[in-house]
């Protein structure tokens, strides 16, 4: 059987978070409980209503489409893309077609080597266009059951539901909230060559939007949909370039399929699985099919058929007669970006030496990467100002090194690894987001620092940790530990006295740790960290204990 490549580009939309709607002064609030009501004339379409653009839009859009590299026209403009569906009260859709705001960017993608056999390390994706539109209103099917009890018909009411039987009545309801409310779509390339890899990308992109702060992109809540186009090419067959395939002779092209309905990164990775599997089963059995559109069935784990697909000369796309074109360049000249995620990622991992892994998660949401750079500046002032690590500071005082007394490879291990590991762990167990986190940037600096400094071992500090997180209030590291006498205890007069204890009470584990059973310091520490309740400083134990039993 010949070599088939998967070909998958994705366009993916994203609702903007402006305060108005794309077209009229109506709230951009499509989530609002009651139905109908941020509307008016010109979300209904009543004739003779003029639709005025929001320069917010334009501007998040500008924004978006510099963030991914994009050129930013000169001059852009709206157009008249019509079809025929109850969700759209114009019967066409005030969208752009030939003039976008900005074309011809990419994104780069990069990935763990365990993520999957044969993944590339990195990819570049390329954006084909970044453009402006309006959402359409929201359908919901409810389909009731007449030969049910009269009172009680059952309804189902969402988006996808469709009547099951003929003894089925269906109604399907239309909410115009979300009618008109901005909403961008970025169309890739078919750059992408695996389900992860469109995965990966729309995390990115999401990851984007909330730096940029035009969105908060949630998938479940429709703020951003995905909808992948998928083909099987043979290899060697084909030619690619600028995003556009091209057959070699004698070769001719399989149609792509479009998959919708996908509304979380887990079903973007599964839709494109079965897919490409479906599509190879195909052509195992010398089968094709036509351009289709396909909708992912989260109950079936399978796409299905919708209809078969349209074409740009389907939409008899014209100027938006209107609104006048505008230049995005010029607005483009004083819009600021700031950083991206990428860059952050990376200088994490360079200014602070976190690893790759750490980086990736601690810029995950913005407001975590806000915090961890608080955390690290205030790190800094506390191994400054503790007497066990002053020293070092001062050694170093002339010279660029960060002020540490081991490596700074040692800092950010241990840092790396509270705020990923202990603090997001216990956050995750209490249902804690970050945005409400009650422990300030200061105070767990404060907390690392004093395990770095030996000032409190790791199973207290996780005591101190919890004790921060429970209390609701801000509460101070130090204080906790001298209070509930959590600080760890070097004075060997009290760790001899423990270690004295051990070896009277386990003496058949001491006599096979001298006749060469080693691992065994490992249960002795153990035992006298037990009887300290974790306050004994495990290196003076372990050093008394291996005298004493010589």
């Amino acid at each position: 059987m010949p070599s088939y490549i998967p070909i998958i580009g994705l366009e993916i939309h994203v609702e903007l978070k402006t305060k108005s709607k794309m077209f009229c002064r109506c709230a951009n609030n499509p989530f609002v409980a009651t139905p109908n009501t941020n509307i008016c004339e010109i979300c209904l379409a009543h004739p003779g209503t003029l639709p005025v653009p929001n320069r917010s839009a334009i501007v998040d859009t500008v924004k978006i489409a510099r963030a991914l590299g994009c050129t930013i026209n000169a001059e852009s403009k709206f157009d008249r893309k019509h079809y025929f569906y109850p969700d759209l009260p114009k019967a066409y859709q005030i969208s752009q077609y030939d003039q976008p705001i900005g074309e011809h960017g990419e994104i780069v993608l990069t990935f763990n080597h365990a993520q999957e056999k044969n993944q590339r390390d990195n990819a570049t994706i390329g954006i084909t266009r970044v453009h402006l539109e309006e959402d359409t209103a929201k359908l919901t099917h409810a389909v009731s059951h007449p030969e049910r009890s009269e009172g009680s018909p059952r309804q189902r009411r969402d988006s996808s539901a469709t009547p099951q039987k003929d003894s089925d009545v269906g109604n399907t309801l239309v909410d115009f909230n979300r009618a008109g409310v901005p909403l961008v779509e970025i169309v890739s390339e078919p750059d992408v060559e695996s389900a992860l890899e469109a995965k990966t990308y729309c995390q990115e992109l999401q990851l984007i939007f909330r730096y940029l702060g035009v969105s908060d992109a949630d998938m479940e809540k429709g703020q951003m949909r995905c909808e992948a186009n998928v083909s099987l090419q043979e290899a060697g067959r084909f030619t690619k370039e600028r995003g556009t395939l091209a057959p070699k002779a004698g070769y001719k092209l399989n149609p792509k399929v479009e998959v919708k309905n996908i509304n979380s990164f887990r079903a973007v990775e599964k839709a494109i699985e079965f897919e490409v599997k479906r599509q190879t089963a195909l052509l195992g059995k010398g089968e094709t099919w036509q351009q289709e559109t396909r909708g992912w069935d989260e109950g079936t784990q399978a796409t299905v058929h919708q209809r078969f697909k349209e074409t740009s000369a389907d939409y008899r796309y014209f100027p938006e007669p209107d609104i006048p074109p505008f230049e995005p360049l010029k607005i483009a000249s004083a819009v600021s970006i700031g950083e991206l995620p990428l860059a952050r990622r990376e200088r994490f991992h360079q200014e602070y030496g976190f690893s790759y892994a750490d980086s990736y998660l601690l810029t995950a949401e913005p407001a975590w990467a806000e915090y961890v750079e608080n955390v690290m500046s205030e790190l800094t002032a506390w191994l400054h100002a503790l007497p066990e690590t002053h020293a070092c500071v001062e050694k170093d005082k002339n010279t660029d090194k960060p002020p540490l007394c081991k490596t700074a490879q040692d800092l950010a291990r241990l840092a790396g690894g509270w705020l990923t590991s202990k603090l997001m762990g216990a956050m995750k167990e209490r249902a804690i987001d970050i945005k409400i986190l009650k422990v300030k940037p200061e105070n767990f600096a404060e907390l690392v620092a004093l395990i770095y400094a030996n000032r409190v071992n790791s199973t207290n500090a996780q005591k101190i940790l919890a004790e921060m997180l429970d209390s609701g209030v801000n509460l101070d590291p130090t204080h906790i530990m001298e209070e509930k006498g959590y600080g760890q205890i070097s004075d060997t007069g009290k760790i001899g006295a423990i270690v004295d204890d051990i070896i009277k009470n386990y003496p058949k584990q001491i006599a096979e740790f001298k006749a060469g059973k080693e691992p065994l310091i490992k249960f002795l520490i153990g035992m006298a960290m037990k009887a300290s309740e974790g306050s004994a400083d495990p290196q003076v134990v372990e050093k008394m204990l291996r005298e004493k039993m010589k």
